[in-house]
């Protein structure tokens, strides 16, 4: 993040005496020393970010393409935001944090700071986008349901635009962001921030990034959403089909529905707090003046950053099969030490249903299938019936 705004008013020190005469040169100071214990809250906090966004988001990944039945068109748009989720985690949050608020300069020399600034930019830009593109898919899907749907073709080319896009965008900042000193002296701290020659063109390019990276995004979500529930959940739609199956899928229709707008508020709390201290310093430079505001901003950015470790936590929560995937996995990281409640109920109902057929000639009987597969008749004799588990079925068995 840009932060060349805080340092011009104060909250970041590049230079130090300022009551000096005019043949008096001022004293250049270092970079600010953080206190130790502030520095062990940042690196905790941010380590936190990290670690819990690239495995929660790596486990979502390897859960999308490891099963066949996963690799649908939503779960690709899944995949491609949690790929953008790991690369902030990866490149640029443990770079940033460093540079901005523990030692408060840029130690990691001049090629890395444009790619790291770009890329910080771009997967914002794949976040955003992603997310509309989902909502988008959802509405013509829900609202037009006679359309013909998005195919897992056209899936993988709308996210190959979106990443072109989030490439092209951004790329000002990757030509304008270089490292700089702001006074000529060998002790004065570097800096990686974009550098413009025109402050007029800095403004508007801003000004347009955030309109792109966050308001006319959470526009068209708030109107796709919107209409999703009018349909889904207000307006009933005449000779809407009532059958089991229908009901089946309505309420999966809902539940994915339902994890997707915890996902895009989510995303809206999160960088609401940093664009608007963004939009309020842009109007007036100080703003950045006002008593506790590099607190305030380093905990804005905190939670901006965090978006990338919370979709894991919401697909698990709100997805059986994302939930029952993250179990395989856990049990396989563990080697099946720990089985969920549910796994042990069933082994030990198969358990008991197995002894109890066995046990005694009432229930040895043979018996010849129907032409329904969880029907049988049998050939002779007159018993009661039962449920017998078989597999992953109930197979009712009938007797005479």
């Amino acid at each position: 993040m840009d932060v060349s705004n805080l340092r011009e008013n104060g909250l970041y020190n590049t230079t130090s005496e300022t009551n000096t005469n005019l043949t008096e040169m001022s004293v250049v100071r270092g970079p600010i020393v953080v206190p130790m214990y502030q520095q062990a809250i940042i690196i905790t906090m941010y380590s936190i970010i990290i670690c819990l966004s690239v495995f929660g988001n790596s486990i979502v990944c390897y859960i999308v393409f490891s099963s066949r039945k996963m690799r649908t068109v939503m779960n690709f748009f899944i995949v491609s935001l949690a790929m953008s989720d790991i690369l902030m985690a990866v490149l640029c949050i443990p770079l940033t944090f460093i540079a901005n608020l523990v030692i408060n300069s840029w130690p990691f020399g001049e090629t890395m700071c444009p790619i790291v600034s770009f890329i910080q930019v771009v997967t914002v830009f794949m976040s955003s986008f992603t997310l509309v593109a989902i909502s988008l898919d959802r509405y013509w899907a829900i609202v037009h349901p006679l359309r013909q749907k998005m195919t897992k073709q056209q899936a993988c080319i709308v996210i190959s635009v979106i990443w072109l896009l989030s490439v092209a965008i951004p790329l000002p900042t990757a030509i304008k962001a270089r490292v700089h000193q702001y006074v000529n002296d060998s002790n004065a701290p570097y800096f990686c921030e974009e550098l413009w020659e025109n402050v007029t063109g800095q403004s508007v390019y801003n000004v347009l990034l955030l309109l792109f990276q966050y308001f006319f995004p959470l526009t068209i979500l708030v109107f796709t959403y919107g209409k999703i529930i009018l349909v889904l959940w207000i307006i009933k739609t005449p000779g809407e089909a009532v059958s089991d199956r229908d009901k089946r899928i309505s309420i999966s229709k809902k539940k994915i529905i339902k994890m997707m707008i915890v996902v895009v508020i989510i995303y809206a709390i999160c960088w609401l707090p940093l664009h608007v201290i963004t939009i309020a310093g842009d109007i007036n430079k100080t703003f950045y003046n006002l008593p506790g505001m590099n607190i305030v901003w380093t905990a804005s950015h905190w939670l901006a950053m965090s978006n990338c470790m919370y979709n894991p936590f919401i697909y698990c929560w709100m997805n059986a099969k994302f939930r029952n995937g993250f179990i395989k996995v856990f049990r396989c990281v563990t080697c099946g030490l720990p089985k969920p409640p549910r796994g042990i109920e069933m082994q030990q109902l198969r358990y008991h249903q197995s002894g109890a057929i066995s046990v005694g000639n009432s229930f040895t009987t043979p018996y010849r299938s129907s032409s329904s597969n969880s029907e049988y008749t049998c050939l002779n004799g007159k018993y009661s019936g039962i449920a017998v588990s078989r597999g992953c079925r109930n197979t009712t068995v009938r007797f005479c």
